[in-house]
């Protein structure tokens, strides 16, 4: 049932067969829930825009009350609000009820515990087990649970976010912005927190639809072709924002009209954190930050000269934050365009919010233009590929070891050096002159190639097909 980041299927209103997901498996689903977190717990949940989501909110807390839990409702949030909301209401768990960047059919659930920190692949287990046997704890008539409903939480968490972050005007009331919550979440509070912020802006695909009309959720470059066309017909736009369809995603865009990748975001703010709090390099031993293993490799190029460590991990924003909960990592986050910092957000999980709200004030300090803002953060070309297996099976760490065994004195035979492999998710190599990643997809027959190199394009082709021809040889590929 559980996939890397919660639950995720496509929505349908009866299916026996349960290869969609249905009410019906939301109300057990709360009752399997409410049964692992026992009686009288506190419960807060909140969905995005799309047309199906009130249905499963529904149908969840129905299955929580059954259970004897208590539960507030908080209405159409985003994903970070959601966290918050956690702590904010005493509450024992969260849950949003969202498919976030997937298609309007989709339909989805991700649960947090206390602090934002979502759920681990233990704690969903232990759920879906539950599930699947029934032994569900189900309360007499007069022993239900009870229902709250909760207003005005977009005002709290902005509030939140602008004291945790000590917001200051500065010179960023001299820019304009435009904001694409790509009619999702953040069609509500995204325009909010600007507003709050004192900022000019204007707003594209900002009314709120589940059907998605404006472009696909996902803040894609394809998907962004139109907010980065008109700020390059404009010449009073200095920052794009576009968010994905529960806003636990957001991409910059600079003022010529280029998306601004992710990495070097995260890249520049944890730069600029360390150099400000930790000026002195023999304080900084404890540093740590935390992002993927389909990362690009700027981030270590940047911040491991600076003393800083980087931990990777599996792909999605739940391993980040269990990942930074372990190592005690100041800041987190995906090339997708997650941003995890604790210490700005007051919780554990995604927080666009709090990422625009700091960023924006850089871009104050320094009062560049945010092309500027990220000139000596290099960009490293970068590469993904997909090889369409004829035959699907689940590929295991000895299957990745294979792969090591016979990639590795390729790339040495061509002339890479210093080889560092990992198999946290799927087969990471790194060298001195870049790195390749080969992971399976989790539900297609899919194998997913990707590689970077610190020269040129060709340079990272180069590497992609030392890796492709390798596997080609070992299984049979789809031709195009």
């Amino acid at each position: 049932m559980f996939g890397t980041c919660g639950i995720r299927k496509i929505y349908s209103s009866y299916d026996k067969s349960e290869k969609t997901f249905t009410p019906s498996m939301a109300l057990r689903l709360g009752l399997a829930l409410g049964t692992v977190l026992d009686e009288n717990k506190k419960v807060v949940i909140g969905r995005d825009v799309r047309t199906t989501s009130f249905a499963i909110q529904l149908a969840i807390t129905s299955g929580l009350m059954s259970s004897g839990c208590k539960v507030f409702t908080i209405g159409v949030v985003s994903t970070p609000t959601l966290c918050m909301s956690v702590d904010y209401l005493n509450a024992d768990c969260g849950i949003m009820v969202t498919a976030s960047h997937n298609p309007p059919e989709y339909i989805g659930v991700k649960l947090f515990n206390k602090g934002g920190l979502g759920f681990s692949p233990g704690q969903e287990q232990e759920v879906e087990k539950t599930y699947q046997n029934r032994a569900f704890n189900s309360k007499p008539w007069n022993e239900q649970g009870s229902v709250a409903e909760v207003q005005r939480i977009n005002d709290t968490h902005i509030r939140k976010i602008l004291r945790l972050t000590n917001y200051e005007n500065h010179a960023i009331r001299n820019r304009k912005y435009i904001i694409d919550p790509g009619n999702g979440s953040a069609s509500i509070v995204g325009p909010m927190l600007i507003n709050q912020m004192g900022l000019r802006y204007i707003t594209l695909n900002s009314q709120p639809d589940g059907t998605f009309p404006g472009r696909f959720s996902e803040p894609s470059k394809k998907n962004l072709f139109d907010l980065c066309q008109f700020i390059r017909l404009s010449e009073k736009i200095d920052v794009g924002i576009a968010f994905d369809g529960d806003a636990d995603r957001v991409v910059f865009v600079n003022e010529n009209g280029d998306i601004v990748e992710p990495i070097r975001v995260l890249t520049f703010l944890a730069r600029e954190y360390v150099q400000k709090n930790f000026p002195d390099k023999s304080s900084r031993k404890n540093l740590s930050v935390v992002t993927p293993v389909n990362s690009s490799g700027v981030i270590e190029h940047i911040l491991e000269p600076m003393g800083v460590q980087v931990h990777r991990t599996k792909v999605g924003d739940i391993n980040v934050s269990i990942a930074m909960h372990k190592f005690g990592a100041f800041l987190g986050g995906e090339n997708c365009g997650v941003y995890i910092w604790p210490e700005f957000s007051g919780h554990q999980g995604p927080d666009t919010l709090m990422a625009i709200a700091i960023l924006l004030q850089y871009l104050g300090k320094y009062e560049k233009t945010f092309s500027e803002l990220f000139e000596d953060i290099p960009i490293f070309p970068y590469i993904q590929r997909e090889l369409h297996l004829v035959h699907d099976r689940i590929f295991k760490n000895e299957d990745y070891e294979k792969f090591a065994e016979l990639i590795i004195p390729k790339l040495e035979k061509a002339g890479y050096h210093n080889f560092r492999k990992n198999l946290i998710d799927g087969l990471h190599i790194r060298f001195d002159e870049g790195w390749v990643l080969i992971r399976k997809s989790g539900t297609t027959p899919i194998m997913r190639l990707t590689g970077e190199s610190k020269t040129n394009l060709s340079e990272t082709e180069r590497i992609i097909k030392t890796a492709q021809d390798i596997i080609s040889n070992l299984m049979e590929i789809k031709k195009d």
